[in-house]
């Protein structure tokens, strides 16, 4: 028995494992109550998909009217809180996002209901899965195969993106299966390892693949624009082949496929671009839900990209520092939230390289810096994302960059490194997906870098006392953005202007400021304990102070921001060696929080 022939059973078992692997996600998101566990609530941008796959199964359009109001309301039994409206033609109200996402998700929704989006998301799995598994079967054994491609989608938080309604794991499908049918052919071709008898091997092996590619990088084009970078390989690839024809045949299906789609928004809304024009999200109060309440009247904040990356560019040392965070940030690093990607990463730069292999590392460098240059605040999808959001259409690209060849070894690191940062993330994703922000407030993460450009969007700002609060004396005053659990909120009534640590934690903040300053100057008030040491850390200088009992004392730094254009931003860290529980300590208190440290801030600017 040859080689080929002993490889059949291991064929089928691998085969076996994906079906396994698909029934059991199909079944759990035929059962799973989505609602139930996210309390009536749908995160980030789902409330919008959610609205707009409604309306197309419903009404067979993408108008916001009051009747799609109601119907979330009837079968979510919450607010759509963050709906992405726009104003389009004859002043009627659309929904503000792209509807391809909707669009392919919306037959598994009519039958379904929610859970159609997650039922979609299986068959998109088992896809991914067959695609990775036929891929790396060109030079691997079957079960290695499955094995690499398994790695690559559950020892990252990409798998995550499954439970989201949400097109994120749309997008990596699409710019996978892109890059899988353009790839597929050649590498097969040079191995002469794949038959040519199935229907769907000659589908592989022929042109057809490569118009079908452009089909979806049209389709992907249309629901993140950046993914234009998957367009680039396969084109220049043929240019470079000198093979004219092929290449001007996929541009051409590529722009009547996503020239279809924006020119039905541009039909249907007015205008080319779903995020452009008059657009705002809503939170509070929503348009239509009262007779008096318009897009006009009702509380918005704007939200149009038209103008967006100008007026969020920022100097040239940022791209570098936000290059760095990119790999290595607490909330959004490579390293930590998508391994497998770094791996293939360092497999490419030590093996020797083909053309495909350059071309794809020219685009996914070009579309990482497309975020990091042109949203250098917000280059991982906001403050509800988790890990960085928008990587998920770029990390397809890691995939086939290193070529076929796969080890044990690197799948072992690869579950070795996801066990130790994101074991639970990938236990408790539901979760994990609400409070984006929980592991981050534990080691390891703690001892990562912080991505301080994205002051505004850190994942912590979802807790409203822990984002932007208010310090110092006006006009002299900043804000403070806690990155922990370890301070107190201010407690109404009691009019406090700082704020108390929690007991003996270390509280970790960065103060912001939109002016140079001179000196920062901590007002300290002791708990109920003796002899108590207070540190405060301001960037690198660290000092300390001991207290009495409720005794108050004075810290002063002259400390040296990183100055981001009109941000000028502090790292903070303040400490108490020995908290207090006044209610349990004293018969006549009622404070029954764990006090730790009270400090004011009073901020003096540069002249």
């Amino acid at each position: 028995m040859n080689k080929a022939d002993s490889m059949i059973p291991e064929k089928k078992i691998a085969l076996y494992i994906i079906l396994t692997i698909f029934l059991l996600f199909l079944c759990a998101s035929l059962f799973i109550n989505i609602l139930s566990i996210q309390k009536n609530f749908l995160f980030a941008d789902e409330a919008i998909y959610y609205l707009i796959t409604q309306s197309i199964v419903q009404d067979g359009d993408l108008e916001y009217t009051k009747k799609d109001l109601i119907r979330y309301k009837k079968e979510i039994g919450a607010d759509p809180l963050g709906v992405f409206l726009k104003k389009g033609k004859d002043d009627r109200i659309f929904f503000a996002k792209s509807f391809v996402y909707p669009l392919f998700a919306a037959p598994f929704v009519k039958f379904f209901g929610i859970n159609g989006f997650l039922i979609f998301h299986s068959f998109l799995l088992l896809i991914i899965l067959l695609m990775g598994y036929a891929y790396f079967s060109l030079e691997n054994r079957p079960l290695l195969s499955l094995v690499s491609v398994a790695t690559f989608l559950f020892a990252s938080v990409a798998i995550v993106y499954f439970i989201w309604i949400h097109p994120d794991f749309f997008n990596l499908f699409l710019v996978f299966a892109v890059l899988f049918l353009w790839l597929y052919k050649h590498k097969a071709g040079k191995m002469k390892t794949a038959g040519r008898n199935s229907r769907i091997s000659r589908f592989l092996f022929s042109n057809g693949s490569d118009y079908m590619a452009a089909f979806l990088a049209g389709l992907a084009v249309f629901s993140k624009p950046p993914s234009i970078a998957v367009l680039g390989p396969f084109v220049l690839y043929y240019f470079l082949k000198k093979q004219f024809i092929k290449p001007l045949a996929i541009l051409l299906i590529f722009i009547i496929t996503a020239g279809f789609f924006f020119g039905v928004n541009h039909l249907a809304t007015g205008n080319w671009n779903y995020q452009g024009g008059e657009r705002k999200t809503f939170y509070n109060e929503f348009p239509l839900e009262k007779s008096h309440l318009t897009f006009d009247t009702a509380k918005g904040a704007k939200m149009s990209t038209e103008g967006y990356a100008e007026s969020h560019l920022l100097p040239i040392k940022v791209v570098f520092y936000n290059i760095y965070y990119y790999f290595t940030g607490r909330f959004t690093g490579l390293l930590w939230y998508y391994f497998p990607a770094v791996l293939f990463l360092v497999l490419f730069l030590i093996r020797r390289k083909q053309l495909d292999q350059w071309l794809l590392f020219i685009a996914l460098a070009g579309e990482i810096l497309i975020y990091i240059v042109f949203m250098p605040d917000n280059y991982a999808g906001g403050g509800g994302a988790l890990a960085n959001r928008y990587f998920i259409s770029i990390y397809p690209f890691f995939f086939f960059l290193p070529g076929i060849k796969r080890n044990i070894k690197e799948c072992a690191a690869c579950w070795v490194v996801a066990a130790l940062f994101i074991s639970p993330i990938l236990v408790n994703p539901f979760f994990h997906s609400h409070f984006p922000y929980t592991h981050a407030k534990k080691t390891p993460f703690t001892w990562l870098p912080l991505e301080m450009t994205l002051n505004n969007n850190f994942p912590t700002n979802a807790n409203p006392w822990a984002d932007r609060q208010e310090i110092g004396q006006k006009p002299n005053h900043g804000w403070l953005y806690f990155l922990d659990d370890n301070f107190l909120p201010r407690l109404p009534g009691l009019q406090e202007d700082g704020f108390w640590t929690r007991g003996d934690h270390k509280a970790d903040m960065v103060l912001k400021t939109y002016y140079p300053v001179k000196e920062l100057r901590f007002r300290l008030l002791n708990n109920r304990r003796m002899s108590n040491t207070v540190s405060v850390k301001v960037g690198r200088g660290k000092k300390t102070i001991t207290l009495a009992k409720k005794q108050w004392g004075t810290i002063t730094f002259s400390p040296k921001p990183l100055k981001i254009e009109w941000w000028h931003l502090y790292r903070i860290k303040i400490k108490a060696s020995k908290g207090s529980l006044p209610y349990l300590e004293d018969e006549f208190s009622d404070e029954r929080r764990y006090l730790g440290v009270y400090f004011e801030i009073d901020i003096t600017p540069e002249k």
